[in-house]
């Protein structure tokens, strides 16, 4: 009888530490699973024409500029960039009282053009130099409206190599946009970004920290802003500015 009970309490042992094993087993499956769903991403901002999640931002790591009351421009208020490890995001407040004007302008085939202007190699004194007190080596230019009304970004993208070289025409998913009334929001994918300046004659991908600014214009091309910018004074006599400096968030 005692090797009978012995027997039933050896199962008894086996089957709790088995039971334990099994929970153990469970409790990891499910610390797994809890750890995927965290790293799974989610954009801090959404390019949906609703401008509130930008409010949300750490304002402390979002780089911006007003223009200068002293500039040639008025028509563009305010810029500001947030950069992650995904993406880029610009947004744009053009004046109120203005942009009525502008947007009726374009009808027809034409568009509101912009430019995105990039420095990715940390130096200023190369690239492109007009339009702004730092040189840079991408633009990426496209519209921002049609037919009078406030449409997607898609952008071609050109590095300037002895001129502009175009290393991605338009259609390449490199950048997306929404406006509504007299703001604007543009996405810029690194990925797609990268592997065309890694794959360039003259390779300069975007790093951790990089340089932006964009050049605005009117549907006929004429001069409609540039922020950055700055005061007309003697020794800066178009008003220009220097690039914004945009530090990635991890």
């Amino acid at each position: 009888m005692k090797k009978v009970f012995a027997i039933i309490a050896m199962a008894a042992a086996v089957a709790v530490a088995c039971s334990k094993d099994d929970s153990s087993s469970k409790k990891k499956d499910k610390d797994k699973e809890d750890d995927s769903q965290e790293q799974v991403y989610q954009a801090p901002i959404t390019i949906d024409g609703d401008f509130s999640d930008w409010a949300k931002l750490d304002a402390t790591k979002v780089a911006s500029a007003k223009s200068n009351a002293d500039s040639p421009w008025d028509a563009i208020k305010e810029i500001r960039c947030y950069a992650d490890e995904m993406y880029v995001f610009y947004y744009i407040e053009y004046d109120k009282s203005q942009i009525g004007d502008i947007l009726q302008e374009v009808s027809g085939d034409k568009e509101l053009p912009i430019r995105l202007n990039i420095n990715t190699d940390g130096e200023f004194s190369s690239g492109y130099t007009s339009y702004s007190l730092d040189g840079y080596d991408f633009i990426i230019e496209g519209g921002l409206a049609a037919n009078g009304a406030w449409t997607t970004f898609d952008g071609t993208l050109y590095q300037r190599i002895d001129g502009w070289v175009e290393l991605l025409a338009p259609g390449n998913g490199l950048v997306t946009g929404a406006g509504k009334d007299n703001y604007y929001e543009i996405q810029l994918t690194r990925e797609v970004f990268n592997s065309a300046a890694t794959s360039s004659t003259v390779p300069m991908p975007m790093g951790d920290t990089f340089q932006t600014g964009i050049r605005f214009y009117t549907a006929s091309w004429g001069e409609l802003g540039n922020l950055p910018d700055g005061a007309v004074t003697d020794d800066n006599t178009k008003g220009w500015g220097h690039l914004l400096n945009v530090t990635t968030v991890k």
